[in-house]
């Protein structure tokens, strides 16, 4: 494990001492610390039906929170629906020449509509429901029809009709919430890189073209919350085996031919996992939030983020893991220092027999003493136990991993004109120095009128060492998205 980051992990526990007994800081970044918890997005909610000192409904609020007041509803005397969405059309162009499976990539290579649509109900003064989901087409493989785009590509990008977040949500007693249904709950302090962050599988279809935030997706499960003092205990119960959505076989995103040496056509199955209850996933976190500083516990019996190749079936197949670990921020002055540590069991590759063990540490800061500005450091490093020699070599069933992976993420934000300009970069590289290669994004969004957003930005896929890397690193391109809001 590198000596620098696990130096600085155990600095920032320490500060965590430290800073126990000092005053309620503002600037906790994702928590609610004023003692009648304020909500931010009501989604939808008939504000006049809200009394002003309840306006925080956990569950209702950001997706992206980990953290969840207990549940506070007010008197509703009747039923009320709130339907609200966007409509979003999408478009990229690539401008370097490189062809995958005889298509040539270079030019547009989307033109998407999608529709989302959210429904909120108020069940009684303690139930509410949510029912939201998405839909798209993109006519890209109408316009081009005689490009031979593979069916993998084709089902992958063309249309999608899905169901995201739905769930009912409600109060049992004073200190204790459920949730049933399909739900988003995010672990950890990171903001771009995965390390605690276990429970929702996310979509790699477009890898480097969105935040780790708008890729998680959804997973049906039974949450209970209970509150007590500045804790949150949470229990989970996760029925669905919904794993990852991955960039379609042979295409630009996953070329296995140039990753894969000797890759067989068609390439190995990914086999989804059955739903029974040996495959039955489970979570708990405790969530603490105290003066300056707040610390999360987690533990996790969960599928895994990745795909190995079974030697027994010859598919790819993902397997259940387990996963311990703590997260901890600390706020002080215009820096918030944040860490996580993951305890992971179980993993399997394909190049190994034996399941692996891999420690995950990943320490960094926000740093927001500049007028408008955010800037953030992550780094990041995963500890292989056991390491054996044939992870690291090419061929079919290629690993491609070191015993130490180390990535790095650096991202900056600004806002202009009352935050009608929001200027972003972030740069994601991976190797000690960057040698791996990785990307590089940088977007501007513009809102044209309250409901109206435009976005257009690039993102540069830089060339390093790792097949997986080096397969994509043509993949350039220009981007530009409109959304309107309702």
């Amino acid at each position: 494990m590198n000596p620098l980051i696990s130096f600085v992990f155990v600095s920032l526990i320490a500060c965590g001492n430290v800073y126990a007994e000092t005053t309620l800081e503002d600037d906790l970044g994702g928590f609610e610390i004023t003692e009648e918890p304020i909500l931010d997005d009501l989604d939808g909610f008939d504000e006049e039906e809200l009394t002003s000192e309840l306006d925080e409904l956990s569950g209702f609020e950001n997706d992206d929170t980990s953290d969840e007041m207990p549940l506070k509803l007010v008197t509703n005397k009747e039923n009320t629906f709130s339907l609200s969405g966007a409509l979003t059309f999408k478009t990229a162009y690539g401008y370097k020449n490189h062809t995958v499976d005889n298509v040539e990539y270079k030019g547009f290579n989307q033109a998407q509509t999608s529709l989302y649509l959210q429904l909120d109900s108020t069940l009684s003064d303690t139930w509410k429901v949510r029912i939201s989901g998405d839909v798209y087409y993109d006519a890209l493989y109408d316009i081009q029809p005689n490009t031979n785009y593979n069916k993998d590509v084709t089902d992958a990008y063309k249309t999608q009709v899905r169901l995201d977040d739905t769930y009912l949500q409600g109060r049992l007693t004073n200190a204790l919430d459920v949730k049933i249904g399909r739900q988003k709950v995010v672990w950890g302090k990171s903001d771009s890189l995965r390390v605690t962050d276990v429970i929702n599988p996310i979509d790699n279809r477009l890898p480097g073209m969105t935040d780790i935030e708008d890729l998680r997706l959804s997973v049906a499960m039974i949450k209970l919350d209970y509150y007590v003092g500045m804790w949150n205990f949470s229990g989970m119960v996760i029925p669905e085996n919904r794993i990852f959505l991955e960039a379609p076989v042979r295409g630009e995103f996953f070329p296995v031919d140039a990753i894969f040496t000797g890759a067989p056509n068609p390439f190995i199955e990914l086999k989804n996992p059955s739903t029974s209850f040996d495959t039955m996933q489970y979570a708990l976190a405790a969530n603490g939030i105290f003066s300056g500083w707040d610390l999360s516990f987690y533990t996790a019996h969960v599928l895994d983020q990745k795909w190995y190749i079974n030697p027994s079936t010859n598919l790819r197949e993902v397997t259940i893991i387990n996963m311990l670990g703590s997260a901890l921020n600390i706020a002080t002055g215009s820096w918030l220092l944040k860490s996580e540590i993951a305890y992971l069991n179980g993993i399997r590759y394909n190049s190994t027999v034996d399941a692996k063990e891999r420690v995950d540490i990943v320490v960094g800061f926000d740093y927001m003493g500049i007028k408008d500005t955010v800037l953030s450091l992550e780094i990041v490093n995963r500890h292989i136990f056991d390491y054996e020699t044939q992870m690291a070599q090419p061929g079919v069933k290629a690993d491609f991993v070191d015993q130490d992976e180390m990535q790095t993420a650096l991202r900056y934000s600004r806002s202009f004109s009352n935050d009608s300009i929001n200027a972003n970069a972030l740069v994601s590289m991976f190797g000690q120095s960057f040698e791996y290669g990785g990307f590089a994004r940088v977007w501007v969004s513009y809102a044209i009128q309250d409901a109206l957003n435009a976005t257009v930005g690039f993102v540069d896929y830089r060339d390093g060492d790792k097949p997986f890397v080096k397969a994509i690193s043509d993949n350039d391109r220009v981007f530009f998205d409109i959304t309107y809001s309702f």
